[in-house]
């Protein structure tokens, strides 16, 4: 019975820290490229203001993962949202490409720390190791969930927001952002939990530990999974409201509701169906399934197929990122040093999406056409396949 208690007061914790923070950071999460164009800011030069975010989480990530191994995971979550609260700061006071960089720097950064680095799923598995509680697919599922219905919220705000005016979405989540330590100081009081952090201090251990993920099966499992996933939907993320916004001719509002609400059926679909289907066989069916959908929408001319086909690659995103979280929390489970671990799969992978973005923008200037980038993203996602003989051996 104490067991089945403190199992539920971990849930109610990781899924309330995932959506306050997920709620004023994704105020301005479907409005960025908008907020920057109306800046006066070239269509263009939008990637180039976005690659910042990925080396603001190059630079954040190993850091992350070592300090919250060694500091606390609680201390480093509280730390990521002043950072990022910061990048908005920026974009009150300055309206520039300069400045607009630097906050993207910024907001990588903040994200490396809090996401990026596993920082939050690493405080959770070490509750779950602590109290001798089993792994559980489906908290990490309803994770995902509580993260897109939070996201979908919070981006309804922001685009609110921007339609009045466009400074209000940045303040709503200056504010919020801000004042999310002290939610997180109240949190942990209220429910009788405290910070963690690694068991294992011994000198130079990060070192040897990082060393040692390259033997092992999980470790490659994550990379590959987050590599494929990461920069084959980097395209759909940064240029939705531009395609089907600006030139398609939808509504903002419509279009973020019906995409987050996509999102969040495929959370639901994988918290259904990870308790009887294998992991490879959900990998090899959205993998597919994500390839064949980028390619018609590269095809396809029709304005509401093409809606169609992005709600259903939103879906299967949705499904994917159910089964990121549920690997990597089995991957890091019985790991010393867990941020670390995860930190060094995001690094990896976030170096080759930071060279995929300029490589998105060298073929988009190249190719004078934005459709066909739906290709290069079907290209990256095949990717993950590379997994499916690692999975089948691990199985």
């Amino acid at each position: 019975m104490k067991s089945k208690s403190v199992s539920f007061k971990i849930a109610v914790l990781f899924l309330t820290f995932t959506a306050v923070f997920t709620l004023f950071r994704s105020s301005m999460s479907g409005i960025f490229s908008l907020f920057y164009a109306k800046n006066g800011i070239p269509t263009a030069n939008i990637s180039s203001i976005k690659s910042f975010q990925n080396i603001g989480i190059m630079l954040g990530l190993l850091p992350a993962g070592y300090l919250a191994d060694r500091i606390g995971r609680l201390k480093v979550l509280s730390l990521s949202s002043i950072v990022i609260a910061s990048s908005f700061l920026i974009l009150i006071l300055f309206r520039n490409f300069l400045f607009f960089s630097l906050a993207e720097l910024l907001y990588g950064i903040g994200l490396a720390l809090a996401l990026n680095s596993g920082t939050l799923i690493a405080y959770i598995t070490d509750l779950q190791e602590q109290n001798h509680l089993s792994l559980n697919s489906k908290l990490m599922g309803m994770q995902v969930i509580i993260l897109n219905l939070t996201t979908l919220i919070g981006g309804n705000i922001g685009t609110g927001l921007f339609v009045f005016r466009d400074i209000a979405p940045v303040w709503f989540a200056l504010i919020g952002l801000g004042l999310y330590p002290a939610f997180i100081f109240v949190m942990i009081k209220f429910l009788s939990f405290s910070d963690n952090k690694a068991a294992h201090k011994r000198k130079n251990n990060s070192i040897k530990n990082i060393a040692s993920f390259f033997k092992k099966r999980n470790f490659w499992i994550l990379l590959l999974l987050n590599v494929g996933y990461d920069c084959g939907t980097q395209f759909i993320l940064i240029y939705w409201s531009i395609i089907y916004v600006e030139k398609l001719g939808f509504n903002l509002s419509l279009v973020y509701t019906l995409f987050m609400c996509a999102l969040i059926l495929g959370s639901l679909i994988f918290n259904r169906i990870s308790t009887f289907a294998s992991s490879r066989s959900i990998t090899i069916l959205n993998t597919v399934c994500m390839i064949l959908v980028f390619v018609l929408s590269g095809i396809l001319e029709n304005k509401y197929l093409l809606l169609t086909l992005f709600l259903l690659i939103e879906l299967l995103m949705g499904m994917m990122s159910g089964q990121i979280s549920a690997t990597s929390n089995e991957a890091i489970y019985g790991e010393s040093n867990k941020s670390t671990m995860l930190s060094t799969v995001s690094f990896i992978a976030e170096i080759l999406v930071s060279l995929s973005l300029f490589v998105s923008n060298a073929i988009m200037k190249w190719a004078g056409n934005l459709k066909v980038m739906f290709f290069v993203s079907a290209a990256y996602f095949s990717i993950v396949l590379l997994i499916i003989p690692l999975i089948k051996q691990k199985e």
